[in-house]
């Protein structure tokens, strides 16, 4: 009925304003020194699940107090089991803590003349890639590094292109470091048909002097006058391209 409608309507509104005016209860953990909202039986949240699990509120705060690692001569903060997190894991992944320092961070390669980040047995992660290939870190083999940014994909790094190259490489932000290499030789851009290819067959190896281009474009058919209006076509094409050196 509408009559009933309306006065419940007005019931529940009247209910609503009430609540708006109730007073809020405030008030804080009974324990000196702790400030946090009270939760239950005069004590935080905290204090509270602390009573339950112990029976005992304990100290303000968390409670944690930093302490040594059990190792005399390691001077770390205890995490676990009186360790600190080195020693701790070293137990856990062979039983001991054993007598041997921890590995310290801001080791070096030990091949001279190196100077890269440690990575394992003395190494950096060159050189250790080179031992367990090859059973030697290969010290009198020289480490290629790759200037600036990049990635490695199949082989081939790609790089980021400067905007003054774009043009070259139909505006494109990331190519492969060969094709960059050789629009930068040659002046232009690389049409559709065109392959740059490496010489020794590493294709990290981006010098001028490794690589090559390739055509992969053909006549459809044989006919003599196809193959002349080919031949003229790739003389005109490329008779005036400077040659990489060999």
């Amino acid at each position: 009925r509408p009559d009933l409608a309306d006065r419940a309507k007005v019931v529940f509104e009247r209910n609503v304003t009430s609540l708006r005016y109730l007073p809020t209860m405030s008030w804080s953990c009974t324990l000196d020194g702790c400030d946090q909202n009270g939760y239950a039986r005069g004590f935080c949240e905290m204090h509270y699940r602390r009573v339950l699990r112990t029976g005992d509120p304990g100290p303000v705060g968390s409670g944690r107090r930093e302490s040594q690692c059990k190792v005399e001569s390691c001077g770390g903060v205890a995490e676990a089991k009186g360790y600190c997190h080195g020693h701790y894991l070293r137990l856990r992944r062979t039983g001991t803590v054993g007598t041997e320092p921890l590995r310290q961070s801001g080791r070096l390669c030990i091949v001279e003349g190196c100077g890269r980040p440690h990575k394992a047995r003395g190494l950096c992660d060159a050189h250790y890639k080179r031992l367990l290939a090859t059973g030697s870190p290969q010290p009198d083999r020289p480490i290629r590094k790759a200037e600036g940014r990049g990635t490695m994909r199949n082989g081939y790094w790609n790089v980021p292109v400067p905007p003054a190259l774009q043009p070259l490489v139909g505006g494109v932000s990331w190519l492969g470091e060969h094709r960059l290499v050789m629009a930068r030789h040659l002046g232009r851009p690389l049409l559709p048909d065109e392959q740059v290819h490496h010489r020794n067959g590493n294709r990290s190896d981006n010098r001028i002097e490794n690589l090559e281009l390739w055509s992969i474009s053909h006549p459809s058919g044989k006919r003599i006058e196809d193959l002349l209006a080919y031949c003229r076509m790739i003389i005109d094409r490329y008779g005036q391209m400077p040659l990489p050196p060999r």
